[in-house]
């Protein structure tokens, strides 16, 4: 095969080898409303012109607002009066976004958790996210943490002037993220 072949085979355990993709990982950070989901948006315009195989998702999107952590009574309790930081690192159940991109990086169907931003907890579905030639990860900290760094074959960072994004942030109503920022 080719150099550069993004397709893996895995010999499993001596039944049929199966062609398994090996997804692109591109991270998308910025600031809260830098336009992360324009740029998203744009590049799944893009790469949804070369529709190679239609049985199979080329791109998928995923955003890091899905893991957040299920907040305890007292955060639950700061959050409400506005005290919680949303966009602190520890706000994030790291450890189970590296356990999805792994599997995503091996072609692996993953659940995605659906946060409650009400209740601030997780729901009890699921979004299903399958093997894609593509997948686009979001998020204002995704950079933030090496090990999860290192698994993206490409990073962008999403820059925007305060102004165009606080304008942009009104417009967001209907997210009720009450951070209050002290960076």
């Amino acid at each position: 095969s080719m150099a550069g072949d993004s397709e893996t085979h895995l010999g499993d355990r001596g039944e049929n080898t199966q062609v398994v993709r090996q997804p692109f990982l591109i991270g998308v950070s910025g600031g809260t409303a830098s336009g992360k989901s324009s740029v998203c948006e744009k590049i799944m315009e893009l790469l949804g012109q070369n529709k190679i195989d239609h049985h199979q998702r080329q791109v998928a999107i995923l955003s890091q607002d899905s893991f957040y952590k299920v907040l305890t009574p007292e955060q639950k309790a700061k959050a409400l009066k506005g005290q919680f930081n949303f966009d602190h690192p520890d706000a994030f159940d790291s450890e189970l976004i590296i356990q999805t991109l792994r599997q995503i990086l091996q072609g692996k169907t993953v659940q995605i958790p659906v946060y409650d931003f009400v209740t601030h907890s997780r729901k009890d579905e699921f979004v299903m996210v399958y093997p894609a030639d593509v997948v686009l990860f979001e998020g204002i900290l995704m950079f933030y943490s090496q090990e999860i760094r290192d698994l993206f074959q490409m990073k962008l960072f999403v820059d925007t002037d305060p102004d165009t994004r606080l304008s942009r942030r009104d417009e967001e109503v209907c997210r009720c993220h009450y951070s209050t920022r002290s960076r």
